[in-house]
């Protein structure tokens, strides 16, 4: 009994350990937008704010953005670029523009994009490296009134967690097993 107890335990512990999830993984990202984080910068007292949501069962990405004030007249385009680690420098492997961008000095955007793999898997991949930015254009700045890196705001596991579930199922197993002998 004391074996076949033993034996199961391990087993569950074992399949618990390596099941793969059953559902996405989801990564959030944030940027606030300024004129000074453009290339080159832009005197402007417009701000704004990108929150961008990755799935990676369903391939999207969801994009909420607010922007506030923009001085060089209502926004032309809206979108991300990817991947650069400084802004307007270098070659942009992945660029998301946003249909039907609000055309004002102050707007909201919402949408949802899915996107085919290979893509996404740049993009995210370029996000997580820091190097993706939001910006947003206007007639009077067509390189872009304001713009924001995006930074992650998913928060990572730490490995002592998982060292704690280990040490926490290693004490179950001698438990069980001074009990049961």
């Amino acid at each position: 009994m004391k074996l076949n107890f033993l034996s199961l335990l391990t087993g569950a512990a074992a399949a618990l350990a390596l099941a793969a999830p059953a559902q996405a993984t989801t990564f959030s990202f944030a940027a606030a937008l300024t004129g000074a984080a453009e290339s080159p910068p832009v005197v402007t007292t417009a701000t704004g704010s990108a929150f961008v949501t990755f799935d990676d069962v369903a391939f999207t990405v969801a994009v909420n953005e607010i922007f506030i004030g923009l001085m060089g007249g209502p926004a032309s385009a809206g979108h991300i670029h990817c991947c650069t680690a400084v802004a307007g420098a270098g070659n942009v492997a992945v660029f998301l523009g946003f249909p039907s961008f609000p055309a004002s000095s102050t707007g909201f955007y919402q949408n949802t994009f899915t996107l085919a793999s290979a893509s996404f898997n740049t993009l995210l991949a370029g996000t997580q490296a820091g190097k993706a930015y939001v910006n947003i254009h206007n007639a009077a700045n067509p390189g872009g009134e304001i713009r924001g890196f995006l930074l992650s705001t998913t928060p990572v596991p730490e490995p002592g967690s998982v060292a704690l579930m280990l040490a926490g199922l290693a004490g179950l197993g001698l438990w069980s097993r001074r009990r049961l002998g």
